[in-house]
This record gives C-alpha cells, sequence and structure tokens, in this order.
C-alpha cells in the first residue's frame, strides 16, 4: 500500500497520511544524494541502502536509525547533547488489500558532558528550549516513544493506531517546522511548548479521517510521565482528549499547504491540572523552492513553561542549487506561565547540507531578545547538528 503520495523526501511529500517525526522510516534509503564521496564508505553504505530496501520490498520490514547531535554555545556556557531514534515498521498480511503494522520508536537521548538542555538555559537565563534534546535531570535517559499497531483502509481515508502513541507522529505537526533533527534546532519553532500533549507519553486509541482536501482526527489517551511501557495512568483514570480538523487544499499559482486546528483537554487528576489548549499549525508551498508556516498556541493553565506562543517562517529548498540542501528563517514570541517573568522574542536562521546520502551537517544562530531569566537584552547561541541516516 502507498502511504505517501508523491516525492518520498519527507518536507517535499504530499503525504497521503502525515508521520511527523518518524516519516524517515518510509524514505527509500537511495531517495538523497550529497555533493560528497566517502570512497569505500560510500559504497559501503550503498550496499546496505540496496540490501535494506529488498528487505522492505520481500518482507515488509522498514527501519531507520537516526543519530543526532547537537552542539550549542552561548555566553559563558556550552552544551553537547545527543540522540538515537530506533524506528521500525513492520507490515504484515500483506496480501489484504488494507495495510496492517506494528510501530515502534525507541529514543536514547544522552548529555554529552556536564551540562543538560535546562541547565545550559539556566545559565543563559532563557527560558525557551534551545533545542529538544535531554533535559534531564538525569543526563541519560531511554524511552519508548512509541509502541503501536496501525491499520488503514484499502482507500486510504481511515487510518487507526493503539497502543502507546507519540502525539509527535499524529497531532499538531507542521512540514517545515516539526522536531529537532532535520529543521529548526529550538521546539519554540519546531514543536509545542505550550499543550501538555507534546510532554506527556500514553495508552491511547487514534483515529484519522482523510479526503482529498481535509482531514478530521481524534485520539483519546492515559497521559503518563513513565519513560517506558506502564498501564498506571489508564488503570488509574486519567485521560487526555486530542482533536484536530484541518484543510489540506492544493492552492493554483502556489502549491501545497496544510492548516491545522487542535483543541485538546487534559482531565484533572491525582498528578495533573485540568488544561484547556488550542493550536494552529499551517504550512504552504510557495512555488517548488519557498515554503512558509505559522503557528500558535494558547492554554488557560500553567502545566508548560509558557501559557502563548506565536512562531511564523520560511524555509528555502536548494538554497545555492544543491537538491537536498535546505535554509531556514524563523521567529517566535512566548508568554510564560508565570506573570513574573519577562516575555521572550527570539530569531533563528539555520542552513542544512545534505554532506551525503547518510549525512546532513546544519548550522544554526539563535537570538533571544528580554531573556525571561536574565536582565540582559539578547543573548546569542551557536549551533552545529551532525545528523546520521541509516
Amino acid at each position: 500500500m502507498a502511504i505517501f503520495a508523491g516525492a518520498a523526501h519527507a518536507d517535499d511529500a504530499h503525504p497521503r497520511f502525515d508521520y511527523g517525526e518518524i516519516s524517515g522510516v518510509f524514505e527509500p534509503p537511495s531517495t538523497r544524494d550529497g555533493y560528497l564521496s566517502f570512497g569505500r564508505l560510500g559504497r559501503t553504505y550503498d550496499d546496505y541502502a540496496a540490501w535494506k530496501s529488498e528487505v522492505s520490498q520481500k518482507n515488509g520490514v522498514s527501519w531507520l536509525i537516526e543519530d543526532r547531535m547537537i552542539l550549542q554555545s552561548g555566553r559563558n556556557a556550552d552544551i553537547a547533547d545527543n540522540e538515537l531514534n530506533l524506528i521500525g515498521r513492520y507490515e504484515f498480511a500483506r496480501a489484504s488489500p488494507a495495510s496492517w503494522s506494528i510501530n515502534v520508536w525507541g529514543q536514547f537521548a544522552n548529555t554529552l558532558g556536564n551540562t543538560t538542555v535546562s541547565e545550559f538555559q539556566t545559565e543563559l537565563g532563557v527560558l525557551s528550549p534551545l533545542n529538544g534534546g535531554n533535559s534531564g535531570p538525569e543526563k541519560s535517559n531511554q524511552i519508548l516513544q512509541m509502541l503501536a499497531f496501525e491499520y488503514i483502509n484499502p482507500a486510504e481515508t481511515l487510518r487507526f493506531q493503539i497502543g502507546k502513541l507519540s502525539t509527535r507522529t499524529l497531532m499538531n505537526l507542521n512540514r517545515y517546522a516539526h522536531g529537532d533533527s532535520d529543521s529548526f534546532f529550538t521546539p519554540m519553532l519546531g514543536n509545542n511548548p505550550v499543550v501538555p500533549y507534546t510532554a506527556l507519553l500514553g495508552l491511547g486509541v487514534f483515529g484519522q479521517y482523510r479526503a482529498d482536501n481535509w482531514y478530521l482526527s481524534g485520539l483519546v489517551r492515559a497521559p503518563d510521565d513513565n519513560l517506558g511501557l506502564s498501564t498506571s495512568a489508564w488503570q488509574n483514570g486519567s485521560r487526555e482528549y486530542i482533536v484536530e480538523a484541518a484543510l489540506t487544499p492544493t492552492i493554483p499559482g502556489l502549491g501545497y499547504g496544510e492548516y491545522r486546528l487542535t483543541l485538546s483537554r487534559l482531565i484533572e487528576n491525582g498528578s495533573l491540572p485540568r488544561v484547556d489548549t488550542f493550536s494552529v499549525s499551517a504550512d504552504q508551498d510557495f512555488g517548488d523552492r519557498l515554503g512558509g508556516f505559522f503557528r500558535y498556541a494558547q492554554a488557560d493553565d500553567t502545566f508548560r513553561d509558557f501559557r502563548k506562543r506565536i512562531a511564523a517562517g520560511f524555509i528555502v529548498k536548494r538554497p545555492l542549487g544543491f537538491e537536498y540542501d535546505r535554509a531556514g528563517f524563523g521567529a517566535w514570541h512566548g508568554a510564560p506561565t508565570d506573570p513574573s517573568l519577562r516575555n521572550e522574542t527570539g530569531v533563528e536562521i539555520y542552513y542544512r547540507a545534505q554532506v551525503s546520502p547518510f549525512l546532513q551537517i546544519t548550522t544554526d544562530i539563535q537570538v533571544v531578545f528580554d531573556p525571561a531569566k536574565s536582565t540582559r537584552s539578547s543573548e546569542v547561541v551557536l549551533g552545529l547538528r551532525l545528523r546520521v541516516e541509516l
């Protein structure tokens, strides 16, 4: 079954169904190339990619091994953070016209050195997360982000998942600003630091109906801060409800776009307050080389550090003519839940170079104005990201 329509490359595709941060598991290994030759190493990767494609076609087993290292440096502070993602998909009952699969995503987040992401922010007096890495307090975490059974009907209009669900693969997504592995570093642009559902894991059920120019999704989940596979939150009656409606038009003269409205309610329980949120996430092509995005979120309680966030920006495809290179600019403004703190505004610029089929190198700069926990007028953070995909 063809889950993706159009090109396979994630930010160019018009996906029938969007899988957010694990979309790379659907991308054939031979899709991308680079502009540097690694000799024997490159030839070895080509052999591996051919074998990987053969296994997927014959046995329905697909996988992505992704290692992402981020190095950042600010005023008298720096950080090294590494994240290893192991993503797998097994499609069974392949004789059926429907798609039946099991999906798994394991994450190993490690602080390299003595400073975690949260400590790095504290040293700079910045409330906005500067990358989506390991926030601590432990310097190493093993996280089962997803373990879910999925069904997609033959017409590719209905999708269901049940199991441990990751909202980062299902809800409030954005083609040009999502995650911190291949575009912007800061979750102020690439995630949603206002809503509770991006901070929690848990067992649940997800459903989506997708038409040609719109879709409707719903999710019921037991929110949990357990990093493994736990049923305690579900047994205790904790519940979280998320619904999303979206328009997915192809606008003449512009191109494809997605315009999402997401509403959520976290039910109050012994450990979590009741929180209602609404979010907007939009991305739009402007021809074949430019894409724009907009994100807004607001919550009625103080579960996260920010109660409001607005962000916008654009990305440029093939900025210097290289097919898979990307450049991006984004800006955000956040209102903290603590009224004693001042609002933060920030900008970020990145350039991502697809050096080889398996290696990306991204340079990045962030400037945060009026840091919420500092009296300084601004902080500048320089970044470098190395990403290997196998």
